[in-house]
């Protein structure tokens, strides 16, 4: 008998199921399932459309204050 954790990380969610799986007697059961749903800004949101990560302003900076140390 085994335990199995599946997750799913998404942008604003995170999904969760345990299973307990008997691989010998090919049977298994859902012990618990779930998610979270992480509000976010529709301003974040459209970013992620547009194909922006939520850190690209933040490596833009870090980039230009290296320039501006060299």
């Amino acid at each position: 008998m085994k335990h199995i954790l599946g997750l799913d990380l998404g942008t604003n969610s995170i999904g969760w199921a345990l299973i307990k799986q008997d691989f010998e007697n090919k049977q298994g059961e859902i012990l618990g399932m779930g998610s979270r749903i992480i509000p976010m800004s529709q301003d974040v949101l459209g970013d992620f459309g547009k194909g922006n990560s939520v850190s690209q302003n933040r490596r833009t900076y870090k980039i230009q204050k290296c320039k501006e140390i060299a």
